[in-house]
């Protein structure tokens, strides 16, 4: 009877020890995925820097910092880029 205590008591404490180590792997993912994502938008910021130029985009910053946050968003959002036309 004790024996098989034991060998339920293994498989619980198995389980439990699988799970965290779950656990564990998925923060280390979520955590790589936030640098990758982290990286993937200054490579975008460079690469529109490099698109308009330093003192404009320096500018258009400055401006988006003295209007509310949202509304720098949605103007920015609506602007359409040289030559393209917004898909209707």
């Amino acid at each position: 009877m004790r024996e098989m205590e034991s060998k339920m008591v293994s498989k619980v404490e198995r389980e439990r020890a699988a799970l965290e180590a779950a656990e564990q792997d998925i923060a280390e993912r979520k955590k790589r995925l936030a640098q990758m994502e982290k990286e993937e938008a200054e490579k975008e910021l460079v690469r529109l820097v490099r698109k308009v130029g330093h003192e404009r985009s320096v500018r258009l910053l400055e401006l988006a910092v003295s209007v509310k946050p949202r509304s720098a968003i949605e103007a920015l959002e609506k602007m359409e880029p040289a030559g393209q036309k917004q898909a209707s």
